[in-house]
C-alpha cells in the first residue's frame, strides 16, 4: 500500500509522537526510511546532511522556556570564529536554567546555571548572549573532547582573542558589534573562580575592535609575542582617492601591515584590489608589508616578528 504523505511541516518542523499520530501517522509509518528520530519522542523528515541550525530546530520540543543553546553551539550560531570546523557529529550544547534539570540525551551535552541569566536569538534560535557564549567557550568541555587523550577541551588564549575581537568588530556583511568591552569585562568579572577564569582574563586584556579575520589577530599577537610594540588595527590612510584602512600597522614610522589568505590569490578581483590598496599606500607615503599564511605558520612567526623590527629600524633612521 502506498505510504501515508509527510505533513508538509514535518520538513522543516519535528512533531512529537501525539503529533504524528494526530497527522496520520502511525508506528509503522514512523518506522520507515523518510522518517528520522533524532531525539527520543521526536521524529522529523530524514535528511542527508542536516546543518547545524536544522539540528537545533530538532532540538526545539526538547529547550521549553528554561533551557537554551550554549557553548560551542550557541558560538556556531552567533558566527564566532573557531580553530576547528563543525562537524554534523558533534553533540549540541544546551545550558538549563535555574530551576530546568539539565538534559541528558545522546548528541546533547547538558549544562546548568546556578544564576539567572539573560537570552538572545541568533538564526532564529534561542541562545545565549554572544558575550556568555564566548566566555563559555573557556570551559573544559566546551569545545568537545579530544578522541585521543579524553580530555575536556577548551578554547586557548589566542582563540579567545580572536573570538573576542570579533564580537566587538562584528560579522563581515554589515560589521555591525555583537557586544561591547563593557560586557565581555562584566561576563569575566561575573565568572571569577570559576575553571577558565584565569584564561578569560588574559585574553580579555588583549581583546581589540577592527580585526577582520582570526589572522589577523594572531599575527597581531604574534608580533607582539616577540617583543614589537603592539601594532594599530585598521589603521585610516589618506590616499589620493579618499580614506582606506590597513589591517595592521605603525602609523608613527608609515608601516602599514596586509595580511592576505588565500582568498586574496584565488579572487581575481580581490587581487586588483590588493595592488591597487598597495600602490594607494605607498604613493601616500607608507611602507607596506605584505603577509601570507606561511609567515605566520612558520616557527611562530618569528621570522615575520624579525623582518618588521628591521622595517621599522630602518623607518625611524630615516
Amino acid at each position: 500500500m502506498p505510504r501515508t504523505p509527510l505533513p508538509q511541516s514535518l520538513t522543516w518542523a519535528p512533531l512529537s509522537r501525539t503529533e504524528a499520530r494526530e497527522a496520520g501517522l502511525g508506528w509503522r509509518r514512523l518506522t520507515k526510511d523518510d522518517i528520522a528520530r533524532p531525539h527520543r519522542g521526536v521524529y522529523v523528515a530524514a535528511v542527508a546532511d542536516p546543518d547545524l541550525v536544522q539540528r537545533c530546530r530538532w532540538a526545539l520540543p526538547l529547550l521549553g522556556e528554561h533551557r537554551w543553546f550554549s557553548h560551542l553551539t550557541a558560538a556556531r550560531l552567533c558566527g564566532i570564529p573557531l580553530p576547528f570546523s563543525y562537524s554534523a557529529d558533534e553533540p549540541l550544547h544546551v545550558l538549563s536554567l535555574p530551576g530546568a534539570e539539565p538534559l541528558r540525551r545522546p548528541g546533547i551535552v547538558g549544562w546548568s546555571s546556578t544564576s539567572a541569566i539573560i537570552g538572545a536569538v541568533a538564526a532564529g534560535m534561542p541562545v545565549v548572549t554572544p558575550a556568555l557564549a564566548w566566555a563559555q567557550l573557556a570551559t573544559p568541555g566546551a569545545a568537545g573532547v579530544d578522541p585521543a587523550t579524553g580530555r575536556r577541551m577548551s578554547l586557548g588564549i589566542d582563540d579567545l582573542v580572536a573570538a573576542g575581537d570579533f564580537l566587538l568588530t562584528g560579522p563581515r556583511r554589515d560589521r555591525r558589534p555583537l557586544c561591547s568591552i563593557a560586557e565581555l569585562r562584566a561576563i569575566v568579572d561575573a565568572r571569577a573562580g570559576r575553571r577558565g577564569a584565569k584564561a578569560l582574563r588574559e585574553a580579555l586584556e588583549h581583546v581589540r575592535a577592527g580585526a577582520h579575520s582570526p589572522r589577523e589577530t594572531r599575527l597581531r599577537l604574534a608580533l607582539v609575542r616577540h617583543g614589537l610594540p603592539e601594532p594599530v588595527v585598521q589603521i585610516p590612510i589618506l590616499t589620493s582617492v579618499g580614506l582606506r584602512h590597513a589591517d595592521l600597522g605603525y602609523p608613527a614610522e608609515l608601516v602599514a601591515i596586509e595580511y592576505h589568505g588565500d582568498h586574496h590569490r584565488e579572487d581575481r578581483r580581490q587581487w586588483l584590489e590588493d595592488l591597487t590598496r598597495r600602490q594607494l599606500f605607498e604613493d601616500a607615503g607608507w611602507y607596506v608589508i605584505e603577509i601570507g599564511a606561511a609567515d605566520l605558520d612558520v616557527d611562530d612567526g618569528r621570522a615575520l616578528a624579525a623582518r618588521v623590527r628591521r622595517v621599522l629600524a630602518a623607518r625611524s633612521r630615516g
